[in-house]
């Protein structure tokens, strides 16, 4: 059984010392640019070196996250940047940008690429093209089942979330915050809309608000597979969390091999929001509150006299005590306390006679705990009786935490050999240190006063053995200490304490030489070259009716509707064939955004199928196979869309503002390969996570009465949520095709029988004719969006 390796949050230098103490074999953390937690502290590039130097010294290593999208005007900038992480020796660095996968291969070779979850990586066809582009590791979908996972061939590492917060959406996939508020999940700040209750069916609730993940006790079935390391969510989580999380989940692989199960209890009392098991094991489930919840302990089964009493569920060994943190749920409304005296636990048979005599044995079932003084906030007040009961803080595991803030330790340690003996009678001491990686480093000292012969007495062997022994709180496990020395002499020990400090401080040194790089010489450019004058539209749809009656575009993106049966996706593409004999367009077929292998592998059937009929399409897909590319595959610059050779034409993520589509037209290679979304409802999320409700036809209403549609995906397994209001670009046409753009796009997916007709409005919009009028007769609400 091979053990993972344990990743580890950073989001400050304290932390990097807590992950370290608490057994993280490696950690990722952030510059203070390019990294998809903005609004955590972050480090400088300074600090990132002296991260880097103490956690190499701890045989940990450092990742760096530069997994933003990359916006034009940046690149030259985020390039120099990652010059300065390959020369200070960085491990690898996290990245969702094709571009910048493109650019470091180009200039940064030797620098390990890491890909981020943001890449949305969920199937073969997307795993070979990335090893193919030179990527070392990738971090799969946290949608990933287990079997799924299993399947995978690739020489790339597997990295999997197993810890921390759950996006309700694809991470890389979701653009909801980005056009709710104008902030970016894919550009690091991330408003968290999905953490709040919305509307469905008439029931509020927080539907877009997933349990926290927790695959603790799955451990054993993740070692088995073939994932190489394990990851915990969190870098702008407390110290506590980290402290915590880190060193369970450590204690946790140590004991794999023994089979051993340890108590979760702790997980449950550092921030969640409960936890679920994900899709890793086909599960799921929704949080009850946005904020911590904490470890369940039972219900309240008498209220009385300002004193409770509660029920203790028989899995909870440690009973809370005084100091400690309540929160009583029912129904809507939480009620939270502060333990302010020693509580009494007694027996339920106890309880029912009215004794409350204290017990000592809390493995015994049927505890009540009895709680005194309780006084509730008048503003919130509601009946305690048969509330859910959660310990949110235990005062004990803070004598934990700190015991983990001041140790001095790794998870593992560098083995050193050391030699004494004379030179010329200076005392020599030479080191040579094996890490964790079995590189070495060797260093050698020679100190500044001779030994003299003992006018009272001499230094033996020993004593300076002993004082060689003392490791001043360095990472290192003495192994073996050669002494050449017959102990007949004499010297000061502090001489022996300083050479011993000297040695110890330049094996250091030489581990921090053995990772820096020097820089490399980077000279970047930028060129434009071809230049088309021909304009041109596209039409999305999955209404096979409207074949027969769309004109005046040159392309129709054809998205199969909700249905993954073979036979009626290879009958609904003949029909559409028949439908579009003779029309002036070409008929592309649109892919699932998301789509796993089960389901590329019927698509691909689907594909035989018609090939042995005569009839052949191209795809529109995201997994850096097709050869049209839809807005999803998040392009902001020219370096993507010139990495993606074999696509004829690339989609623009419409996030982007004005000045990022003047940045982008102005050094493009070919201004043909680009299309613009001008018109259409953008898709804001793509879910493996359902509703328990139904959701044919219906919305999600927010809280200021905003309706954002839902719809099944082609394999009915993953939602789509829709934006509450239609992208429209119609007063930007004149000049968007002034700097340069000659392809546009109108989705039409999901709209009514009538959406098409807006083909024929922006046709004379393409040749000056503005009519906004006319699109508010199809679209009710219109945005610009980021624009």
């Amino acid at each position: 059984m091979k053990i993972p390796e344990l990743l580890a949050p950073v989001g400050s230098m304290e932390h990097l010392k807590i992950a370290i103490n608490a057994g993280a074999s490696s950690v990722y953390l952030s510059g203070k640019n390019y990294g998809a937690r903005k609004f955590a502290e972050n480090f400088t590039l300074d600090e990132i070196h002296e991260a880097v130097k103490l956690a190499h010294l701890h045989n940990v290593r450092v990742y760096v996250t530069v997994n933003t999208l990359i916006k034009q005007h940046e690149l030259e900038s985020v390039l120099n940047y990652l010059n300065e992480l390959y020369a200070i020796g960085v491990d690898a660095v996290l990245v969702q940008d094709l571009g910048l996968i493109e650019l470091i291969n180009r200039y940064l070779p030797k620098l390990k690429i890491h890909a981020s979850t943001q890449l949305t990586c969920e199937n073969q066809r997307k795993i070979d093209y990335l090893e193919s582009k030179n990527v070392k590791r990738v971090v799969l979908p946290r949608e990933m089942k287990k079997e799924e996972i299993e399947n995978m061939k690739t020489n790339m590492e597997l990295e999997i979330f197993v810890h921390g917060a759950l996006c309700y959406s694809y991470s890389g996939q979701c653009l909801m915050s980005s056009f709710k508020g104008g902030r970016s999940g894919n550009r690091g700040t991330c408003a968290q809309p999905c953490r709040q209750k919305y509307k469905l069916n008439n029931k509020r609730d927080y539907y877009l608000s997933p349990k926290d993940l927790c695959l603790y006790e799955e451990l054993k079935q993740i070692s088995d597979i073939n994932i190489r390391c394990i990851k915990i969510e969190g870098r702008m989580r407390s110290k506590e969390y980290l402290a915590i999380v880190v060193s369970s989940y450590r204690k946790a692989l140590n004991k794999l091999k023994s089979n051993k199960v340890t108590n979760t209890e702790n997980l449950n009392l550092v921030f969640n929001r409960g936890f679920t098991k994900g899709k890793f094991m086909n599960s799921y489930k929704r949080s009850i509150r946005s904020g911590h919840l904490g470890l369940r302990i039972g219900k309240v089964i008498d209220v009385k006299n300002s004193q409770i009493a509660i029920q203790i569920d028989d899995n909870i060994t440690t009973m809370p005590d005084k100091g400690d943190g309540l929160l009583l749920i029912k129904k809507n409304n939480d009620y939270g306390m502060e333990i302010s005296q020693n509580p009494i636990i007694t027996t339920l048979n106890h309880f029912n006679k009215n004794k409350f005599k204290q017990i000592k044995d809390f493995t015994r079932r049927n505890k009540v705990l009895i709680i005194k003084k309780v006084r509730q906030n008048k503003k919130n007040k509601f009946n305690l009786l048969n509330s859910t009961v959660y310990l949110t803080k235990r005062n004990s595991l803070n004598k934990l935490v700190k015991e983990i803030e001041n140790k001095t330790s790794s998870y593992i340690k560098s083995k050193l050999i050391m030699t004494f003996s004379l030179k010329n009678k200076y005392p020599h001491l030479k080191g040579r240190l094996t890490l964790a990686n079995r590189k070495e480093v060797s260093y050698e000292v020679t100190g500044t006063t001779k030994f003299e012969t003992p006018i009272k007495r001499n230094v033996d062997v020993q004593s300076i053995e002993k004082q060689l022994s003392k490791l001043d709180n360095y990472p290192y496990q003495i192994t073996q200490i050669n002494m050449n020395y017959d102990g007949s002499l004499f010297i000061p020990i502090k001489e022996i304490n300083k050479i011993r400090r000297e040695l110890f401080e330049g094996l250091a040194n030489e581990i921090n030489r053995l990772y820096e790089n020097k820089k490399e010489k980077i000279s970047y450019s930028q060129k434009q070259n071809k230049r088309s004058d021909e304009i041109s539209l596209s039409y999305y749809t999955n209404n096979i009716e409207e074949l027969s009656e769309i004109s005046g575009v040159k392309r129709v993106y054809l998205e199969i509707p909700p249905n993954n049966s073979i036979n009626f996706m290879v009958n609904f593409l003949k029909k559409a064939f028949e439908l579009s004999y003779g029309k002036d367009y070409e008929l592309i077929w649109k892919w699932p955004d998301i789509a796993h292998d089960e389901l590329v592998k019927s698509l691909n059937k689907v594909r035989g199928i018609l090939h042995k009929m005569g009839l052949s399409m191209e795809i529109m897909s995201n997994d850096f196979n097709g050869q049209y590319g839809p807005y999803s595959m998040n392009i902001t610059n020219t370096e993507s869309i010139n990495s993606l050779k074999n696509y004829k034409m690339i989609t623009l993520s419409p996030e982007l503002r004005k000045s990022d589509y003047e940045d982008i037209i102005k050094n493009c290679e070919d201004n043909a390969k680009i299309e613009i979304l001008v018109q259409g409802c953008i898709e804001l999320m793509k879910t493996r996570y359902g509703f328990r409700e139904k959701v044919e036809n219906t919305s999600l209403i927010d809280s200021k009465n905003n309706a954002y549609p839902i719809h099944k995906s082609l394999s009915e397994e993953e939602l789509i949520i829709f934006n509450s209001e239609d992208l429209s670009l119609i007063d930007e046409i004149d000049y968007l095709k002034s700097i340069g753009y000659v392809n546009f796009s109108i989705d039409g997916r999901f709209k009514n029988n009538s959406y098409f007709k807006l083909i024929d409005t922006y046709n004379k919009a393409l040749d000056g004719e503005i009519n906004k009028k006319e699109i508010l007769k199809y679209s009710s609400k219109i945005t610009k969006g980021n624009f």
